[in-house]
């Protein structure tokens, strides 16, 4: 079964209701612009994947439940947000082989900082090898985020 267009923009519209009607500190501890992406996913995926309608259908609950006590949000609601957030994040980067924003270039730039260290501990000169280490994992690990989101794969 897949996820109809309106289903979509009317979650949509209640995290965008629920964003008006936090403070802008709770709003953004709650990840609520992440939603939007991944609720975009779900309903791009819902047509092969089961388990995307029910983390869709999930994530639909959970949203009217913030909605419901948006004035009384407790701990246990933001660890409760955080946790669905998760699952739905690990199975899209799981089943569907997509990556999270920025994925690559948090990976090859310490990859880049340790090469660094060691080409700067082997040539004397700490203050060239971290820098230089660094550009090129920033390098590379930049080039393959932009390659994965010109191919379409991220969350």
């Amino acid at each position: 079964m897949m996820i109809s267009p309106q289903a979509a923009d009317k979650l949509n519209a209640s995290i965008e209701d629920l964003k008006n009607s936090l403070e802008e500190k709770v709003s953004k501890k709650l990840d609520l612009d992440n939603c939007h992406r991944m609720i975009q996913r779900l309903v791009e995926l819902s047509s092969s994947c089961e388990a995307c309608n029910q983390y869709f259908v999930d994530l639909e609950g959970h949203i009217a439940q913030l909605l419901d006590k948006s004035d009384q949000l407790t701990k246990n609601d933001f660890k409760n947000h955080h946790q669905i957030l998760n699952n739905i994040r690990t199975h899209l980067m799981k089943k569907h082989k997509l990556v999270a924003k920025d994925y690559y270039l948090s990976i090859y730039m310490s990859c880049g900082l340790s090469l660094g260290l060691v080409f700067g501990l082997l040539f004397d000169s700490l203050a060239l090898g971290l820098p230089i280490g660094l550009a090129v994992g920033i390098a590379i690990g930049a080039g393959l985020d932009a390659d994965v989101k010109k191919k379409g794969r991220t969350i």
